[in-house]
């Protein structure tokens, strides 16, 4: 190999050098480009909120303190929940007395503030005006959500359907007849968590929960992330969540399943029940479905009350004891229906001219054994005010899924402009080397004939 020969070798395996480093250094780029893009496509202005958690706000009178008020050994539970943005306030009120509800109200003062007549309040037969927030005039927007019932039906060919006719069913538990257990000896006013429990005092189903109980553990927020439990539910400072439990109580069939009814008030003139579907169960393994109710008013929505079709049969929880739920269709309610006491009476001074909802969510479904496979069954939702949270990709997730079909098509487009690169080089390389030798027969060679 002659000098000039060597010196275009070297050369060629420099220029390849370099082309690989460049290839190489886009290849970094477009990679941290991508996890930027990525970061910033799932990223959000986090928004928190002050929240606060009071047991019996301005309680001044006997029947709303600590020891139990009435025969039924109860407590009259309500706790006030408040969430001050720079501009606006949210109010939740939950309470025992008369069933357990959630009062939501949003005023668009940062300084509005609940105001309870507990004298009203306590008064059996009419309530109405107890609770008002002040300044009136700055309520925005209000709902509410009671839970009424709980029916418990046999379901013998193990169909975990929810019987048309209420007398296919047993006696449901009224939970306007439920002794409840002091909120205040829960209450973690830090974590913003309690637990309301109960037992029926419905005479004939009492010894049904001599070991067992009802509870509502109830969670409010400050910032915006997902619970570390399942199903990981998004939560946002604008909602307030509940873990509804049913733990040990009695069997009346050998294939009892349960639901429960839950109404709804809304000053709203839309309320619609929508399934929503995604591609993604990543944090909650075999779970495609979200559902959500949502309250809307001139196409913009108010409040939604949240939740994913599955419970768990285990109180510590995780996929193997996961199974779905079923959601039933929304029902106009009477206002006869709704029942007496309640927060929900005390607020609504005028329950006809709201919307009145019911829905029935059963828990269970074919094959998994039914509640007296492990007597125990517990189902999370969220109330909030706004749009709800929606489902989206995790950063994670967009990440291997942008690198999985990035790259491959980034290394197809600068190998090929690589391949062309050398092929130029090449081309041009072997022009040199024609140059460098002496032309044939001291002249142009000739064509072959």
């Amino acid at each position: 190999m002659t000098c000039s020969n060597l010196k275009h070798h070297v050369k060629e395996k420099m220029a390849a050098s370099r082309q690989a480093r460049r290839l190489y250094t886009c290849l970094s780029r477009f990679s941290c480009a991508l996890f930027v893009f990525a970061s910033l496509a799932v990223g959000k202005e986090s928004f928190s909120r002050q929240v606060s958690m009071h047991y019996n706000p301005g309680c001044n009178i006997t029947e709303c303190q600590s020891s139990p008020s009435n025969d039924n050994n109860t407590h009259n539970n309500l706790v006030h929940v408040l969430a001050r943005g720079s501009r606006d306030s949210i109010h939740y009120v939950w309470s025992t007395i008369g069933a357990p509800t959630v009062l939501m109200v949003h005023t668009t003062s940062k300084e509005s503030e609940l105001i309870v007549d507990w004298e009203k309040l306590l008064t059996n037969g009419d309530n109405s005006g107890a609770i008002t927030f002040e300044p009136s005039n700055e309520v925005d927007f209000s709902m509410a959500v009671m839970f009424n019932k709980i029916w418990e039906y046999e379901d013998l060919h193990d169909k975990s359907e929810l019987p048309e006719d209420d007398t296919e069913m047993f006696e449901p538990y009224d939970l306007s007849q439920m002794r409840w257990g002091d909120f205040n000896l829960t209450m973690n006013t830090t974590g913003l968590t309690g637990n309301f429990t109960g037992a029926t005092t419905q005479s004939d189903m009492e010894s049904l929960f001599q070991n067992g109980s009802i509870s509502f553990r109830i969670h409010a927020f400050k910032t915006d992330d997902r619970s570390a439990d399942l199903p990981h539910l998004q939560y946002t400072s604008n909602q307030t969540q509940f873990d509804f439990t049913i733990d040990s109580v009695e069997p009346r069939g050998n294939m009892s399943r349960y639901a429960m009814e839950l109404m709804l008030l809304t000053e709203d003139k839309h309320l619609d029940l929508k399934k929503m579907k995604s591609i993604d169960d990543e944090y909650t393994p075999g779970v495609f479905e979200l559902f959500e109710l949502t309250m809307t008013h001139r196409d913009q929505t108010d409040s939604y009350v949240q939740w994913k079709p599955v419970c768990y049969t285990k109180s510590t929880r995780s996929m193997a004891v996961a199974t779905p739920t079923k959601t039933y269709k929304l029902k106009d309610l009477d206002t006869t229906s709704i029942p007496a006491d309640t927060i929900a009476r005390a607020y609504f001074t005028n329950l006809d001219r709201l919307q009145r909802k019911a829905l029935n969510v059963s828990f269970g479904l074919t094959g998994d054994g039914s509640y007296v496979a492990s007597n125990f069954t517990s189902w999370t939702a969220s109330v909030g005010y706004g749009e709800p949270p929606s489902e989206r990709l995790s950063l994670l997730i967009i990440i291997v899924i942008s690198t999985g079909l990035g790259i491959p098509v980034v290394i197809i487009m600068f190998g090929g402009l690589f391949i062309c690169c050398r092929q130029k080089d090449g081309d041009k390389g072997k022009k040199e080397i024609m140059d460098e030798y002496p032309t044939v027969n001291g002249g142009e060679t000739d064509a072959i004939n």
